[in-house]
């Protein structure tokens, strides 16, 4: 059997909290999830119990985002710490990295991108979303990843070659497709009548070659 992976979250506002657990819960099965929503009850909780991650808030009542950490990094070090804050700057970035999280990301988040963190820094495989589809479910597939304001990449297979799309925040940002690239490779996915997809998330290293607003390039190739 395999040991669940055991993470805890830490922030003021409870639908933030309840969103994250949703989400990772939903993602994988293997997860045990706890919620509170002040660093006080995180660090009494931490006290009796040990984590593979934390997510935490940076401002929230009683000790903030950085004290918990600097307490988890004295009890537990190779607990993996993500600080979230609606209020970044470059020097709570840097006190961040200095304090040793493994990473820090910015309110509002893509919760896509949060779980790509989340499962990186525990090292689970994400083999991501998986299926066949048509040219036309090509499109909807697209208009989805864009209303759902992912960060992600689809890749296609077909007959005719290998083919990815890059999305971030809802957005078409780069496509490639053998030799081709930009809206060059992605008109040329989107001609494909079959073959099968796979999702998977992505970060924010992939540089954007494409800059209309992914309705005009739908209506584009129709």
């Amino acid at each position: 059997m395999i040991e669940k992976k055991r993470i805890l979250i830490v922030d003021d506002e409870e639908d933030i909290t309840w969103a994250i657990s949703k989400n990772l819960t939903n993602a994988n099965t293997n997860l045990e999830i706890k919620c509170v929503h002040d660093g006080d009850t995180a660090y009494n909780l931490l006290n009796n119990q040990t984590f593979d991650l934390v997510v935490s808030d940076v401002r929230m009542p009683g000790r903030d985002g950085f004290q918990l950490m600097l307490d988890i990094r004295k009890k537990s070090p190779v607990t993996k710490i993500i600080l979230m804050t609606a209020y970044g700057s470059q020097d709570i970035m840097k006190k961040a990295d200095t304090f040793g999280s493994y990473f820090y990301i910015e309110k509002p988040f893509d919760i896509g991108y949060l779980k790509q963190l989340v499962f990186d820094a525990l090292e689970i495989d994400k083999t991501g979303f998986v299926g066949h589809l048509d040219k036309a479910g090509l499109g909807e597939l697209i208009e989805v990843n864009c209303s759902s304001k992912s960060n992600s990449q689809l890749t296609v297979t077909s007959q005719n070659g290998i083919g990815t799309i890059y999305f971030k925040n809802g957005d078409v940002i780069h496509a490639e497709c053998g030799d081709l690239k930009s809206e060059r490779a992605f008109y040329n996915i989107l001609n494909w009548n079959t073959g099968t997809f796979k999702i998977t998330g992505q970060g924010n290293n992939t540089q954007r070659s494409i800059f209309r607003d992914w309705k005009t390039l739908l209506h584009q190739s129709s």
